[in-house]
């Protein structure tokens, strides 16, 4: 699958181009980044405004280049490893703001409490990563980005306050859309009113015909009152039978359905 997408504007024109689409879906990136925003207020103490970017497909080039110099803590699952990827500048800050210190502008080194604290932050989304991953097969843990397999699709999570930064999140291999965890028993829905429509009139109108049509036009149906018609909820039809006059009520009589359950 492939998306359309546009390069950078050199003059005043963006030249177009597919690219590859990720397979990660939406509302399953949408769970991880809940999982870090929340860590993230959790380990600030204050509400963060954060934007997430849309997932891409990486190339295994892209990643490397994504991932050099960077930090990076990874999260072994049964399906798939996910893996948190931060600038070293950006770790700085966020655990400047966590333990409330000034950054120092020019201040490279990094300890191991600094390390273990950054660990511990992406541990708590750990749980949001279910939906990826499947299972867990272990804890979030600092890693070398060297030594991992490229990572498939990427998305990020961009911080605006209470301190600026943006942190990553990596896919190791392609995801399949999940099915739904539970469904809904038909009795629990009894009570939820529907409104249902019958369609009666049917026809059969040429082409050329239809698209002469104006307001005030009379188009000619074959089909009697008292005929076939369909009965359709919410615009999909979920039964076929016949219309008529019952007691002295107008009223439907169900002779087939779409759908499993007594019709009525």
């Amino acid at each position: 699958m492939a998306a359309l997408a546009f390069e950078p504007a050199l003059r005043r024109v963006r030249r177009a181009r597919f690219v590859p689409r990720s397979s990660l879906p939406l509302d399953a990136a949408c769970a991880v980044a809940n999982g870090l925003h929340d860590a993230l207020q959790s380990t600030l103490g204050a509400a963060c405004a954060v934007t997430m970017g849309e997932p891409v497909a990486l190339a295994a080039t892209a990643w490397r280049s994504l991932a050099a110099q960077a930090l990076a803590f990874a999260l072994p699952g049964r399906d798939t490893d996910v893996v948190f990827v931060l600038a070293r500048r950006d770790a700085r800050v966020l655990i400047a703001a966590a333990f409330g210190e000034e950054l120092a502008p020019h201040d490279a080194s990094w300890t191991e409490l600094e390390a273990g604290a950054v660990e511990r932050i992406m541990a708590r989304a750990a749980p949001a990563c279910d939906v990826v991953c499947g299972e867990r097969r272990g804890p979030v843990r600092a890693v070398d980005p060297a030594h991992l397999a490229p990572c498939a699709d990427f998305f990020d999570l961009r911080v605006a306050s209470p301190v600026r930064l943006t942190i990553g999140v990596g896919i190791a291999r392609g995801v399949a859309p999940a099915e739904p965890i539970r469904t809904l028993a038909p009795s629990a829905l009894g009570a939820i009113p529907l409104e249902v429509r019958v369609v009666l009139g049917r026809g059969v109108i040429v082409a050329s015909r239809l698209l002469e049509l104006r307001v005030g036009d009379i188009v000619t149906l074959h089909t009697k009152v008292a005929g076939e018609a369909e009965l359709n909820v919410a615009g999909h039809g979920i039964a076929l039978g016949t219309c008529g006059v019952l007691t002295g009520r107008a009223a439907f009589d169900v002779q087939s359905t779409r759908t499993r359950g007594d019709a009525h």
